[in-house]
């Protein structure tokens, strides 16, 4: 009767055990990527290619940006960069469009808030944006969609078709607007929590954004962004946020099919699950992309 009782005993140390186990390792998680997150410096990424020209030119053009998320992200960190240069930023407002001391602004709305139909969604909130009003008050417009709109049940074909019917119909009404076209933001690279829940989906069928086969789909788009645009102004979002510090890109593969994926060191923990598959941008993430979209907007201004 003996061995009965040790193993009642030594059943709630074992798992005391095995929960101080994985405290442990989450924690060591945590803090390397909060390290991680807090140490990288912006360096060996067309971000750096800024002048203070190009701010200027930017602080004198009269923009509207359609986003969701990451472009609040994007947004937060412009003042920082301008204040590096030692430049004054254009007034950033939500709905408005208020020129500042040079003439310029960055107007922007929140887009595609509709969970299953976002892509959808925000090409219609853009377009009517557009047609409301705001085309006749910029000089140069651009709209993105969030990496939440793109799943692994998306039809990319037909949301690409849809974007390149609803851009080209602005151009056409609204020559004097240069229009600037943004690659899909990504998520990160999945993790336990992330393969988990995937797996869990692929089970019941549900809509994915989080892990490879999002990516995937993602990549497609991107594809067909870049293919159609390269050269009439792209802001390739998705490859800036790729891009490690030393030059080299995240990516992987899923059913022979490749895909890039958000550097790690970019992407925020914020939402208290490690980083795992989001695409929210940390402070230094941010301000390598908000460097790339000003600088895209320099180049558009130039036209």
């Amino acid at each position: 009767m003996l061995a009965p009782t040790r193993w009642r005993f030594r059943r709630p140390v074992a798992a005391v055990v095995a929960v101080v186990v994985l405290v442990l390792a989450v924690t060591v998680v945590v803090a390397d990527r909060w390290s991680k997150e807090n140490s990288i410096p912006i360096q060996g990424n067309v971000a750096s290619a800024i002048t203070t020209a190009d701010l200027t030119a930017v602080a004198r053009t009269r923009v509207f940006f359609g986003h969701f998320n990451v472009g609040m992200s994007v947004l937060d960190a412009i003042p920082g960069v301008y204040a590096d240069h030692g430049v004054s930023a254009p007034p950033i407002e939500q709905g408005r469009a208020e020129p500042g001391p040079n003439g310029g602004f960055i107007a922007h709305k929140f887009i595609g808030e509709d969970v299953v139909e976002g892509g959808k969604t925000a090409l219609e909130d853009f377009d009517r944006t557009m047609r409301g009003g705001m085309g006749r008050q910029v000089d140069v417009a651009l709209m993105k969609f969030c990496w939440g709109d793109i799943a692994n049940s998306t039809d990319v074909d037909a949301l690409f078709a849809r974007y390149r019917d609803t851009m080209a119909a602005l151009e056409r009404d609204f020559p004097d607007v240069t229009f600037i076209h943004v690659t899909v933001p990504l998520t990160t690279e999945p993790g336990l929590f992330t393969e988990l829940e995937t797996r869990l989906k692929i089970l019941i069928g549900r809509r994915q954004v989080r892990g490879p086969r999002a990516n995937v789909a993602r990549e497609r788009l991107n594809a067909l962004i870049r293919g159609e645009y390269a050269g009439r102004h792209l802001f390739d979002l998705a490859a800036i946020e790729s891009t490690k510090p030393d030059g080299t890109r995240v990516s992987g593969s899923y059913d022979n099919r490749g895909y890039f994926a958000l550097y790690d060191g970019y992407g925020s923990n914020e939402w208290g699950t490690l980083n795992d598959g989001w695409g929210t941008l940390n402070a230094v993430g941010a301000k390598i992309a908000a460097t790339a979209f000003l600088e895209a907007i320099a180049q558009a201004s130039r036209k």
